[in-house]
């Protein structure tokens, strides 16, 4: 699945700074989501999503807006900047403007986005941009982090045998990657793109204190015993929590997005099936495995029968 959106971002001073931005970005910005984020700085983004739309007429027209918002306030810093991702690959590109003129600009590069939000504000020091994420205009909050020096197979192996028979999870896997889902409260991403390295992200949908402290339960259990750091970014809440098992000196985030790695999605039992010259008794074979997990040339099924004997 791609992401590409274009996103009007800039730093706040004070409260009421917000509203009075906001109010800005509504009166010309159609279609665009609006929301305030405190990590790694507090600011406002406004996100459009190009696959909406002619790209090229519209970030024409949206520059043009951009250079009238900063002349309205010439004292603040914009960064317009589009990502884009697909497979796992994501490149970003864009310009600061500030009194309608622009003052930076950056190519398309894997680390663009970091030397623009760099300029809007010196706090700014990872590649991981919670409000660059699929799901920030809907979620209370992200989860991001990392394990060093692990494969991420022994991870799976270990959550599997935790909640692969509770009703309350899901899990799923393929040979570089893990989703565990607390149903209605939060999913975790492990991803596997380098060597020794294995990537945490993920969604908190519920951040009331009874799902947070089972989240950082099944942290401490499952993860935070390796070398590792994983932070949960409250966005409602304005929190930012960090869970760290790492020296200070250790605590490096490996950039991985400079190359496409995940190449299949997981299994989904409403996947549609390829049924052309297939019999229909076979087709309705296929439904049936896949509605009741029964598909066994599958990694995950493969994964579980090698370690259930």
């Amino acid at each position: 699945m791609s992401y590409n959106t274009l996103s009007l971002i800039t730093s706040l001073d004070n409260d009421n700074e917000f509203e009075s931005l906001k109010t800005s970005f509504v009166k010309v910005m159609t279609d665009f989501q609006i929301r305030k984020f405190y990590h790694p700085f507090e600011g406002i983004i406004a996100q459009y999503d190009l696959k909406k739309s002619d790209i090229d007429d519209k970030k024409n027209s949206i520059e043009q807006i951009v250079k009238e918002i900063s002349i309205q306030h010439p004292q603040k810093k914009f960064a317009l900047i589009e990502v884009d991702c697909y497979g796992g690959k994501c490149d970003s590109e864009g310009k600061i403007y500030m009194g309608g003129e622009i003052i930076a600009e950056e190519d398309y590069d894997h680390t663009a986005h970091f030397k623009l939000l760099k300029i809007i504000n010196d706090n700014y020091q990872t590649w991981h941009f919670e409000p660059f994420t699929r799901e920030f205009f809907t979620k209370k909050g992200g989860i991001w982090g990392q394990i060093n020096d692990e494969k991420l197979i022994y991870f799976g192996l270990g959550i599997a045998t935790a909640f692969q028979h509770n009703p309350l999870y899901r899990v799923e896997m393929t040979p570089n990657e893990l989703i565990l889902e607390k149903k209605g409260g939060y999913y975790i991403y492990l991803m596997e793109p380098l060597s020794n390295r294995i990537k945490i992200l993920g969604s908190i949908i519920n951040d009331s204190n009874e799902t947070l402290d089972d989240l950082k339960n099944v942290l401490k259990e499952h993860i935070l015993y390796a070398k590792s750091y994983v932070f949960l970014d409250l966005i409602d809440k304005g929190e930012f929590i960090k869970l760290v098992n790492l020296e200070d000196d250790e605590m490096t985030e490996a950039l991985y997005r400079f190359q496409s790695f995940n190449n299949r999605p997981f299994p989904s039992s409403s996947e549609k099936v390829d049924n052309e010259d297939i019999e229909p008794e076979e087709i309705n074979k296929q439904v049936d495995e896949k509605a009741n997990g029964l598909n066994k040339n599958s990694f995950w099924n493969k994964f579980k029968r090698l370690f259930k004997g």
